[in-house]
């Protein structure tokens, strides 16, 4: 158990410095679009983006999760995953062919008359079908616990994209086009690397009793994943058809902001918690060690939402200009919806042991349906912020119905409403900010402000006994022994 809690914790560090540095150049890259593209543009750009992450989820058929599903239950591992890569490369080819075919018809009525607006669709589905690939390695890496491989898989891929959209985007000046081609180039760059690296091990084969049941699982999943881009994504379409391009783009940069709390923290602790809880639900002390890295997500996830809340105001004038401002309302309530997302990851254990596909679909789906609805009725009233909330408590149902359905099937006895209490001491610490600003006009005080009201979150939730002085100082020691070590080793090395 104590190698398992350090492996866990050493790729949870890794996962997390990959994150934040994938984040750091994406941080880059957006100031970059706000200030080259007109806001009219920046929002056609975000509504194309969503189409490539729908399109995206045929294109896949969900085949990564079914080898993630299944990987600890076949021995010959990399068949498992060549058998992966292999139908990704057929269907995915056979996905480029077929748009190729049909995008004079299509591409006329997704998209405007911009230059180069035919070549939109068959980059998204061209770039798609090439994440696909990088994502197969970078989960056969992972449920392997080799976080530094499936890290850099996902760290090359943005920094990859990022040297392309300096050629096409800021030097060739080459618009929306330029950045969905240097999408399509970074993903191909590390993709051939990929696959030179590991061509010794890959045989082009499809052993169907792997890809069957992969798929079923995948594919299992797919009205969900349609449902959550719904939950995650459609707001866009719907801002647009109420308002215009301008207010999405608004929209855009404080979703940006907002879902920092997904690569810094909610990513990289799924990608460890993945593994870890289909390695440990059959034990003995199962429920009790998935229990205790909820308590770890709640505090570290709320803490994560105060100080995106609290640092947005900075964070805006950083990536945008002053035409975005408002989007610093919207981070609490995006943040707060990511966090609920994550949380689906305990949420949804059992019914995923269960192998209960279309009863987690359908929860997805009933979720959908109720944020849509609650876009079409605060959208006209409240705007932007109306779309944010909505998606807050179409989170909210999502947790419900998984906590009841999954709990029939594996009862990790979580409780529903347990995250929630830290809105006590979320709430109050929040207004006193916003109060706090009335009068404060210089960034150092601002700084000071927060840094003080993050210190002040964590006293409290020492004080309410949200979680304990041992559990944090547990945590806390794991990370300095991990840097003990490794300064002792280099100290070995530069001996020897």
């Amino acid at each position: 158990m104590h190698m398992d809690n350090k492996k866990m914790l050493t790729n949870g560090i890794i996962y997390f410095c990959s994150s934040i540095m994938t984040q750091l150049v994406n941080l880059i890259l957006i100031p970059l679009y706000t200030r080259n593209l007109s806001q009219e543009q920046f929002g056609q750009f975000d509504l194309i983006m969503g189409i490539q992450q729908l399109l995206a989820l045929g294109i896949t058929l969900g085949v990564y999760s079914g080898m993630i599903r299944f990987f600890n239950e076949f021995d010959d591992r990399h068949e498992l995953k060549n058998t992966s890569l292999s139908f990704s490369m057929l269907w995915g080819g056979g996905c480029i062919a077929l748009v190729w075919l049909l995008n004079p018809i299509l591409f006329p009525y997704l998209f405007d008359s911009a230059p180069n607006s035919y070549l939109y669709l068959p980059y998204v589905v061209m770039s798609s079908v090439l994440m696909c690939l990088n994502l197969t390695y970078s989960s056969f890496y992972s449920m392997q616990f080799k976080a530094m491989k499936s890290s850099a898989v996902q760290v090359s891929s943005i920094v990859s994209t990022t040297l392309f959209v300096v050629i096409f985007f800021l030097k060739l000046d080459m618009g929306i086009i330029g950045i969905l081609q240097a999408q399509l180039f970074g993903n191909l760059t590390v993709f051939v690397v990929l696959f030179l690296t590991d061509i010794t091990n890959f045989r082009f084969t499809l052993k169907m009793n792997k890809l069957k049941k992969m798929l079923s699982f995948g594919t299992g999943l797919i009205l969900g994943d349609i449902s959550a881009w719904v939950l995650a994504l459609s707001d866009r379409y719907l801002i647009n058809g109420f308002m215009n391009l301008s207010s999405v783009a608004i929209y855009s940069i404080g979703y940006k902001i907002g879902m920092l709390i997904n690569p810094v923290f909610i990513n990289p602790f799924v990608s460890v918690f993945t593994p870890f809880k289909f390695k440990v639900y059959k034990e003995a002390d199962g429920v009790a060690r998935i229990n205790k890295m909820f308590k770890l997500y709640n505090f570290a996830g709320w803490f994560g939402v105060l100080s995106l809340s609290i640092f947005a105001n900075i964070a805006v004038s950083l990536v945008a200009t002053d035409e975005y401002r408002d989007a610093m309302y919207l981070v609490p309530i995006i943040s707060l919806s990511y966090f609920l997302s994550g949380a689906v990851a305990f949420y949804s254990l059992g019914l995923h042991i269960a192998n209960k596909m279309k009863l987690n679909s359908s929860i997805t789906l009933c979720s959908a349906i109720i944020n849509v609805i609650c876009n079409l009725i605060l959208i006209p009233s409240l705007g932007i912020y109306g779309s944010a909330i909505s998606t807050v408590i179409a989170y909210a149902i999502t947790n419900y119905g998984f906590y009841h359905f999954g709990s029939k099937y594996y009862p990790l006895g979580l409780g529903l409403l347990n995250p929630y209490k830290y809105l006590t001491v979320i709430l109050p610490l929040y207004g006193i900010y916003l109060v706090c600003m009335q009068w404060i006009h210089s960034i150092m005080i601002e700084v000071l402000l927060n840094a003080v009201l993050c210190v002040g979150f964590v006293f409290l939730s020492l004080l309410f006994n949200f979680i304990t002085r041992e559990e944090l100082q547990s945590v806390w020691n794991q990370v300095l022994k991990r840097r003990t070590t490794k300064l002792v080793a280099k100290g070995v090395n530069s001996e020897s």
